[in-house]
């Protein structure tokens, strides 16, 4: 009977002691994941503030940008155009590529009774002023001549980073870094699983653009959920809007590892790749004269 006692005493330590290991390793393997999950979202939260302070930061910015973006027919529209921009107060000359190549547009906020200034490049060749929420300076694109540049972008990151705290980065997932365009990047995707259409009741005193401001919302999606709606013109109090949730279902951006910028972006909604937008011969630290944001500036043909 001692023997037997002893053998199961010491089956029973032994036992007890390969728990005790387990039980350390399960807490000292717990406590690294928590570890390195602390560690991923603190780069990527580090990475989202560069990023944002380099834009807020750089108030004259010149740049080409490249845009895809798909239209109601799910054609996907191109256009390129080169511009010079000034965060604050705004302005902006841009100089189109394609379509439309050679015509050029001034817009500078408050001025022109806050309309831009076109020189359509054809006949008869005289330059004119139009609403830049109009869809004559669009070219058939998703955005207007106020939207260009980073700032909404900017805005719409704070959003997001307001509304959801914390949990913001974990719905952020760091691919790496990525040699895009001869430019060393870092790489993340976006992905809303909240990202849903909704309704909108209007206060009365808004349009479609202010809709999409307000609520950091792609006005894009709404003219097309909405083919009815005039999107300069004021809507009637409690009129339903169609809308989304969010701005995009998914984001892929490709920030640059030197200047924190987004130099390409890919956004998605719910029917896949709603647009793409490339950036390339940024320059940041270049001032630029006041006569360059006015017409009659030497190297203009308004």
């Amino acid at each position: 009977m001692g023997f037997m006692e002893n053998k199961l005493g010491s089956i029973i330590n032994i036992s007890f002691m390969n728990y005790k290991i387990i039980f350390c390793f399960l807490i000292t393997a717990n406590l690294n994941v928590n570890f390195n999950f602390s560690q991923e979202n603190n780069f990527k939260k580090n990475l989202i503030s560069n990023m944002l302070n380099a834009i807020d930061s750089h108030n004259q910015i010149s740049f080409e940008m490249f845009r895809s973006e798909r239209n109601e027919d799910g054609e996907f529209i191109e256009g390129k155009f080169f511009a010079k921009l000034q965060g604050n107060p705004y302005k902006i000359y841009a100089k189109m590529e394609s379509p439309r190549k050679g015509a050029e547009i001034l817009y500078k906020s408050g001025e022109n009774e806050n309309k831009a200034l076109v020189n359509p490049n054809f006949f008869p060749y005289i330059s004119l002023s139009f609403d830049p929420n109009g869809s004559l300076l669009k070219s058939d694109g998703h955005h207007n001549i106020k939207e260009a540049g980073f700032t909404l972008f900017s805005k719409m990151f704070k959003t997001h980073i307001r509304n959801y705290g914390e949990a913001f980065y974990d719905l952020i997932t760091y691919e790496g870094k990525f040699i895009w365009n001869e430019r060393k990047c870092h790489k993340i995707i976006i992905e809303y699983s909240d990202y849903s259409e909704a309704k909108y009741s209007s206060n009365g005193n808004e349009n479609l653009y202010d809709i999409a401001e307000k609520e950091m919302i792609n006005v894009a999606k709404l003219r097309f959920l909405n083919p009815q709606i005039n999107e300069t013109k004021k809507l009637e109090k409690g009129q339903v809007v169609f809308t989304t949730s969010l701005y995009s279902k998914k984001s892929v951006l490709y920030i640059d590892e030197e200047n924190y910028f987004p130099i390409y972006q890919l956004i998605y909604d719910e029917n896949g790749l709603f647009e793409k937008y490339i950036y390339t011969k940024l320059i940041l630290n270049k001032e630029i004269q006041p006569e360059e944001f006015n017409r009659d500036y030497k190297d203009y043909n308004f």
